[in-house]
């Protein structure tokens, strides 16, 4: 992939910071945008693409974000005619597992002028359908004066009543719906979407890798590379590099992600979760100069399941 110079990355970018049409006015100039920047990232020195970022006042974020679109596998099923112009829906597409991607499909959400919102809402609704919930929607109510407890409990019975009219629930108390257990199942609903991703993702490399070192490691099949601790997973894959150094994080860095995001959503302990949360940052810390695409990676992996 030949990478631009900042002068030609610069002249590409025709529209003002700020424009939406900043990256392209349709797919195929924002996915070409998307494979400019990414070849810029692994080819610029880490201060001239600061420098440019600057500039230019694409945000590092943004900037993370076309690279991930580069690099997606994603979008390479959909004919470019079908896909939104728009970096944000295309990068809403990147961050769905297969299964969201294949039902996305089916239900006509992937259109050439679909908008980011969209596919996020229908993403978050889809995630919810294993919870028995379509849509949860905070209301706040707002009392111009103190009512006495017979003619609240009547409001609240009134209010019930429309709710149920439209086949919804009204529960009352901070929160809205009993936080505590629908956020253990939406948990378990990521982890199992995790586990589909990696499924997918290890099945072939499994297939390709030695006998010896599965069997030195008692793998054989990816679920047991899902289920074995994060130390085992990490292990098998440098192993399999031979320790190469920074090989495990530019070919597996998005499976280490995947897995301690679904240690994240497995665990019931808050103070599990937040370390899972500092393995992460950690990684991103640690990869910042070796692998530069691994931010962005990690970025994703961690606004997508690990809420």
């Amino acid at each position: 992939m030949n990478a631009p110079t900042p002068l030609e990355l610069a002249e590409h970018l025709k529209s003002a910071p700020g424009s939406k049409d900043r990256f392209g006015v349709s797919a195929a100039d924002v996915l070409e945008t998307a494979r400019l920047v990414a070849a810029a990232a692994g080819t610029w020195e880490k201060e001239t693409v600061g420098a440019f970022q600057l500039e230019q006042g694409i945000h590092q974020k943004v900037w993370g974000k076309l690279i991930s679109i580069a690099g997606s596998s994603n979008l390479q099923s959909f004919p470019i005619d079908q896909l939104p112009a728009s970096y944000t829906a295309l990068y809403a597409l990147v961050v769905m597992t297969p299964q969201e991607l294949e039902v996305a499909k089916e239900e006509g959400v992937i259109r050439s002028n679909a908008s980011s919102r969209s596919i996020l809402d229908w993403t978050k609704a889809f995630r919810l359908r294993g919870t028995g919930i379509e849509q949860e929607i905070p209301l706040t109510l707002v009392l111009w004066e103190s009512l006495p407890d017979d003619r609240y409990q009547t409001l609240l019975d009134q209010l019930r009543v429309v709710a149920e009219d439209h086949n919804a629930e009204l529960l009352e108390g901070k929160g809205g719906i009993r936080q505590s257990e629908i956020k253990v199942d939406l948990r378990k609903a990521r982890a199992q979407q995790i586990e589909q991703e990696l499924r997918f993702q290890t099945a072939q490399i499994l297939m390709d890798a030695p006998a010896e070192l599965k069997s030195k490691f008692e793998i054989e099949t990816p679920d047991d590379l899902i289920d074995t601790s994060l130390a085992r997973f990490t292990g098998f894959f440098q192993v399999l590099e031979d320790k190469v150094p920074w090989m495990f994080w530019r070919k597996y860095g998005r499976l280490y992600c995947l897995k301690v995001a679904r240690e994240f959503n497995l665990t019931e302990s808050r103070a599990e979760r937040y370390q899972l949360k500092k393995r992460i940052k950690s990684a991103k810390e640690k990869c910042a100069d070796e692998v530069p695409d691994f931010a962005a990676i990690a970025d994703e992996i961690a606004a997508t399941y690990m809420k």
